[in-house]
């Protein structure tokens, strides 16, 4: 993506359906060679995620600004502790979220970078809304770890 391409909501919002397309086709991907039926269904179920981002793309009018305005969401920052994690086909729950998480968190940094690279007002909030969205995902995934994987004493 070109400054140029940047300045254009059109482009933006096409480079950010693509980026959501290609998140779902790996987590499909994952969803399609993991062994464990209750992992192929948290795979599925963040492919669902990602295709409900790009719907979400897809359905507003670009020129509504509004419909893109950032919420606030608190990072738990549990991934900041974490190494990535490569996919394999016997993968276990605890390292699935930890994937995930590693790259929702690579995705709301990517769109808060092009955020500040944008010149134009309207396509830099859009970048904000996108990392927003990423970040959300990020924490409900942190909200499971947090309860599902760690023991509190």
């Amino acid at each position: 993506m070109t400054e140029i391409a940047c300045r254009s909501m059109e482009d933006v919002v096409a480079f950010a359906i693509d980026r959501e397309q290609k998140a779902r086709d790996f987590y499909l991907q994952c969803k399609e060679r993991a062994k464990n039926t209750g992992i192929k269904e948290f795979f599925q179920e963040m492919a669902d995620e990602e295709a409900r981002h790009r719907d979400l793309l897809k359905e507003h009018d670009i020129s509504d600004e509004p419909a893109f305005a950032a919420s606030a969401v608190e990072d738990l920052k549990l991934s900041d502790f974490m190494v990535d994690v490569e996919f394999t086909p016997d993968i276990n729950y605890q390292r699935a979220l930890a994937m995930a998480m590693k790259k929702e968190e690579k995705a709301h940094a990517f769109y808060q970078a092009w955020k500040s690279r944008c010149s134009n007002e309207k396509t830099a909030n859009l970048f904000d809304f996108l990392a927003g969205e990423e970040l959300k995902h990020k924490r409900k995934i942190e909200d499971i770890y947090d309860s599902e994987i760690l023991q509190w004493d």
